[in-house]
């Protein structure tokens, strides 16, 4: 018969410890890169209802068309230049940290998919004639490449489907069916 003592279970001991101080570990990492993520995106979706992009968006929404996308965003009257611009790069800083993973698509589709995609399919052609004449530019390609990529992932990850990633949504429509 053969006998343990109390030093045979220190490796076991000592294995069991590391792996919940790895465990501690990934659990922090993970309550602190959703804290970062959650200011950020609360910063974003401030800064997208404010004056001057909603009327940026409204402008995108009223006055885009009767306007000539051949030279680009500027190319635009001047009274909607600077704020479409700004949305333009509003959206590529956003689709930026989707693309980096700093934040998840499911809260910026949820929430602003439907802009992000409304505004991409009304500027895509200004953005176009942009990157033709930053021909002298080492990529051209690149310039609003992070709004490109959004309206890609939300495209991928639509608002509907974005908002069924909220538990209790889910949970809801599970017990009561969709009108819940």
């Amino acid at each position: 018969m053969t006998t343990f003592s109390w030093l045979d279970w220190i490796p076991a001991v000592s294995a069991a410890i590391s792996l919940l101080a790895f465990g501690t570990a990934v659990l922090a990492w993970r309550t602190a890169r959703h804290n970062v993520s959650t200011k950020v995106l609360i910063d974003m979706f401030n800064e997208h209802r404010s004056e001057h992009l909603a009327s940026a968006r409204t402008a995108v929404y009223k006055r885009l068309k009767e306007c000539d996308p051949k030279h680009g965003i500027e190319g635009l009257p001047d009274d909607i230049r600077t704020g479409i611009r700004d949305l333009a790069w509003f959206y590529d800083n956003l689709g930026l940290l989707v693309h980096h993973g700093v934040v998840d698509i499911e809260p910026v589709s949820g929430y602003l998919g439907g802009s992000v995609q409304n505004c991409w399919k009304r500027l895509e052609p200004f953005i176009a004639a942009e990157r033709a004449g930053r021909s002298e530019s080492p990529d051209p390609e690149r310039w609003q490449v992070y709004f490109e990529l959004l309206d890609a992932e939300v495209r991928r990850t639509p608002p509907e489907k974005a908002r069924l990633s909220v538990p209790r949504l889910r949970i809801r429509r599970l017990l009561w069916g969709q009108n819940h």
